[in-house]
Parts: structure tokens; sequence; C-alpha cells
């Protein structure tokens, strides 16, 4: 393998896997809060799970400005942060410290998305960029899958606390696999906050997308609790929770010639639109095996819409794909600050089955919107 073919893999590969850890980090807990010696309640979960969000989304636009200029330093800075803040997540002696750790935690991985953005905008460019994407949206799935089936046996077998203190120590090495990475940036140029905002298609994909991750937080963060409820024991709830993402470890990595041939748009309307269809499916449980069927295709599904969301945000405005991608960024993973809030509500009062119709129903009005109002050069 030629120098610059294996510099491309290894930055393809870093990026993922700080990717990896900045997503294992924020579902880690809807997993591992069950075998909590803090016992939380159904609103102390969901608390848990919005200060993570709200810490996360209060750096998006900054760190995606910033990572325009430092995007290696930002890196390492932030996977630092995150290898702390796990260990505190870990050491937790109450619910009270696992607030706080939840917000720290969620204040160091917001920088990843868009800082690892910049680093493949950087290196990548035309064509090239979104199968380089989709190969990084790896980790997306991966994280799910190996959430499903590792967290139940590592907390049933070492106590909830040893998976934060693993993700803190692969937090740590990978910070430090950033130092002898050559990334140089390209010329940039600046735009203010005003002009980013400005742009019709950078609001657009930002609403739309704050819409179907409103949804798709509630279904990952739930979805193996309501496993639970129908009557699977813990590993095989985690082995239907890894389904949601498991058949997107193909699609992933095919996602962006998916992408390439119909375009980002039709791929983001298409396959949005079946992922609503799917999750009204939730609703009318029949076995555990359609449950599982269902759950297989929305993993593979699912994970075309991630490279299209994020090959949207490097396109709008390629120049300044860190401070695009920390925009939209930021109203994505806000939803997830409501989403736990909402989803407790309902499944309290209404139960899950109004939650799955509820989440399906949002996510086909996201397909809409992008169908008809998003228009992007390709």
């Amino acid at each position: 393998m030629k120098s610059k073919e294996l510099e491309s893999v290894l930055i393809i590969f870093i990026t993922s896997l700080s990717f990896f850890l900045s997503y294992f980090s924020r579902i880690a807990w809807s997993i591992v809060s069950v075998y909590s010696s803090l016992k939380p309640t159904e609103l102390q979960d969901s608390i848990i799970f919005s200060l993570f969000f709200i810490g996360y989304v209060i750096v998006q636009i900054p760190s995606g400005f910033i990572a325009n200029s430092y995007p290696k330093v930002t890196s390492i800075t932030s996977l630092l942060g995150l290898s702390f803040a796990s260990f505190l997540s870990g050491y937790a002696n109450s619910i009270a410290f696992e607030y706080f750790s939840s917000l720290l935690m969620g204040l160091f991985a917001g920088w990843i998305y868009p800082t690892t953005i910049r680093i493949l905008s950087c290196k990548f460019s035309g064509k090239e960029l979104p199968i380089a994407i989709g190969y990084y949206s790896l980790a997306w799935p991966l994280s799910i899958v190996l959430a499903g089936v590792t967290l139940p046996y590592l907390s049933i077998n070492f106590g909830w606390r040893f998976p934060y203190y693993l993700i803190s120590i692969i937090s740590l090495f990978t910070a430090l696999s950033y130092l002898p990475m050559p990334i140089k940036n390209s010329k940039i140029e600046r735009k203010s906050l005003f002009l980013v905002a400005k742009n019709r298609n950078v609001l657009i994909v930002s609403f739309s997308g704050f819409l179907f991750f409103l949804s798709y937080w509630i279904i990952t963060l739930y979805a193996y609790k309501y496993f639970l409820t129908l009557g699977m024991n813990s590993y095989i709830a985690g082995l239907t929770y890894s389904m949601l993402a498991l058949a997107g470890i193909p699609s992933t990595v095919i996602a962006g010639y998916i992408i390439r041939k119909i375009g980002i748009k039709n791929s983001l309307a298409f396959f949005e639109g079946i992922y609503g269809l799917l999750t009204f499916n939730f609703s009318y449980y029949l076995s555990m095996i359609q449950i599982f069927i269902i759950a297989s295709i929305m993993g593979f599904v699912r994970f075309i819409i991630t490279p299209a969301n994020s090959s949207a945000v490097s396109v709008i405005d390629i120049k300044n794909a860190g401070s695009v991608s920390g925009f939209a960024n930021f109203f994505w993973q806000s939803s997830g600050i409501l989403a736990p809030l909402i989803a407790s509500i309902i499944i309290t009062s209404l139960g899950f089955k109004l939650l799955w119709l509820f989440s399906g129903f949002i996510i086909i009005l996201s397909s809409i919107i992008y169908l008809f109002l998003l228009k992007i050069k390709e």
C-alpha cells in the first residue's frame, strides 16, 4: 500500500474511532442504567440523557468554527476530556454526581463530530468525500451493535462501572494517536455565524435533521427498555437492540455509492420515509421474530441516512464544512435534550405504542421537508 493510501486509511480509521467513542459514550447509559446500583427512576434517566445533550449542543457551533483552523488540537482535547468525563461517570456514587458527569461528557464529546468532518473534508474531495464519509460512518452502527452485545455482559459480570472505565482508557489512547497524524488544513473562507445561518440549505438540513433525530434518539435510548417489557431476557434484548444497527454495517459501506448514484437529497427523503414507516410497525407487536426482523431492516435503512446527512453538510459549503456541520449538528443534537423528556411523558401516560407512532410520524415529516425544500448542487 502506498504511503498516501496508508495515510488516508489511517485518517479514516482514527476519525471513525473518535466518532465511535463520542456515540458509544452517549448511548451507554441507556443499557448500563438498568444494572446501575444507583437505581435511577425514569425521570432521572431522562435528566441524565438530557444533560449529556445540553453539554453536547452548547459546543457545536463554536467547535465547528474552531475546527476549521485547529482540527488536530480540538480532536486531542475533546478525546482527553471525554476520557476524564467517562472515568467520572464510572466513579459516580450518586445520581447528582452522574448528572454532573453526563453534562461534562457531553461538553467534550460535542467537539468530535464537526472536528472529524473537517478533517475528512481537508483530506478528501469530490466523489471521494461521500465514499470516505461512508466508511467513517461505520462507527455509528458499530457503536450500537457493540453496545447491545457487550454492555449487558460487561455490566452483569464486571459491574456497571466497568464499561465507563473502558471508554476512558480507549479515549485516552485515541487522543494520543492524533499526535503523529499529518493533518494539513486547506485554505478556508471564514464566515460569521450570521452568514452560515443565512444559507437556506443549512437551515433546511438543520430543521429537518432536528425532526429526524428527535425520533431517532427516542428509539435509540428507549428501545432496550421496550424489548425488556416484551419479556425478552437481558441478552436477547441486547441482541435485538444490536439489530437496530447490525445491518447498518454493510449498508454504511455501500451508502456512499448509493448516495453518489441517486443523490444526497433523494437518499435523505427516500430512506427517511422508509425508516418512519418501519418505526410505525414497532407499535404492532406480534412476536419476537417480527420485532427482530423490523429492527434489522431499520438498521440497514438508518445507516444510509447517516452518511447522507454528513454528505449534505459537507457539500453545502465545502470550504466551511466544520462550521456548517457544527451549526447543523447543534440542531440535530438539540433534539436529544427534548427526546428523553418527551419519551418519558409519553411512556408513563400513554405507553410505548403511542411513542412509536409519534416517532414514525415525525420522521416521515422530516423526509417530506427534504424532498420538497432542499436544493443543493451535487
